[in-house]
């Protein structure tokens, strides 16, 4: 069988004929693939390849990011491009679709200072907008899980602004760069170190504590309380009453209950900044109040804040009791 542009010469002049070939190529090459373009942007993201991902954007480019901030010129689009390779971006298409001269892609971002802030990856939109075959503006758009992101970072900034403030203050004030992000890594690996260092301690305080508090109960050791409790310390009892700081001393200076031994276990602390939960179980041996037999097993929640001073008070409990099986 013989092909179309074979028969087509036969009754169309050569000249005409090659006219109409450029005609029809070159309108297949006025119109790129724009979705694929951008693939390849990424692509060349993911291969830390600043200079030849700086060929698909205009000399103009318009750099908009969820910060919010806006980079303008191929200049600032490189310092951004050398940032993430500092932070050793990474970047996953999930979906991307192509309306007229713009695309739409919803991107997965992996990179080190996330992950040393306990976020392992990051979903975002990204809206490219094109003149001809160049990105001419990109969008960032962050979806709702940024609200994780920036409670995350949150602690971090409060740290480095304090602990660090002249380099926390030249972060702010400079646009990204390879320079910013080696400074912005070594200050989240130090961090990193530090708190997960304070959370253990913290940790083996708080368990501390939890345990002296029962001592303290076998022995009556009302001082001990009165150091420890808050003064608006409440207590919510397995029967549904509560009580005050005052209440509670009172009751271990009165001498009405006599418990023979409190043992604690499956306890777990959660810390969150300068406050804390404590969850536990904990068995009373032989315990009498006012004639009556309360030894049991029971659960416990007790919640922690630092005071001024970084001593940890106790500032409300909760107890409730095992059914017996």
């Amino acid at each position: 069988m013989k092909s179309s542009i074979f028969r087509c010469s036969i009754t169309v002049p050569l000249p005409l004929l090659l006219t109409l070939i450029l005609i029809i190529s070159s309108s297949s090459c006025s119109k790129p693939n724009l979705g694929d373009i951008v693939r390849e942007h990424i692509k060349n993201v993911n291969n830390n390849d600043v200079k030849k991902n700086l060929t698909f954007f205009t000399d103009d480019i318009v750099f908009i990011t969820d910060i919010p901030r806006k980079l303008t010129g191929k200049d600032q689009l490189k310092d951004l491009m050398e940032w993430d390779v500092v932070k050793k971006t990474q970047l996953t298409i999930d979906d991307i679709k192509v309306e007229g001269t713009t695309v739409i892609a919803k991107l997965i971002e992996k990179n080190e200072a996330d992950r040393l802030v306990g976020i392992e990856e990051y979903p975002f939109i990204a809206i490219f907008k094109f003149r001809g075959r160049l990105i001419e503006e990109v969008k960032l758009e962050s979806l709702p899980v940024a609200k994780l992101l920036d409670e995350k970072y949150k602690s971090f900034d409060e740290w480095a602004g304090k602990e660090h403030p002249q380099e926390s203050s030249k972060m702010e004030k400079d646009r990204p760069s390879a320079e910013k992000a080696r400074l912005f890594l070594s200050l989240l690996k130090e961090w990193r170190d530090r708190t997960s260092t304070e959370r253990v301690t913290a940790e083996q305080e708080l368990i501390k504590l939890e345990n002296r508090w029962n001592d303290a109960i076998v022995k009556h050791d009302w001082t001990f309380f009165d150091q420890i409790l808050a003064d608006d310390y409440i207590s919510t009892n397995f029967d549904g009453n509560v009580g005050t700081k005052a209440d509670f001393l009172e009751f271990l200076k009165s001498g009405e209950s006599v418990m023979a031994a409190s043992i604690v276990d499956d306890m777990k602390v959660r810390i969150y900044g300068d406050a804390a939960v404590v969850t536990g179980r904990f068995t009373t041996v032989k315990e009498l109040y006012q004639g009556k037999d309360l030894s049991g097993r029971y659960r416990l929640t007790d919640t922690w804040v630092k005071d001024y001073l970084g001593h940890w008070r106790c500032v409300a409990e909760h107890v409730s009791r095992i059914a017996q099986k």
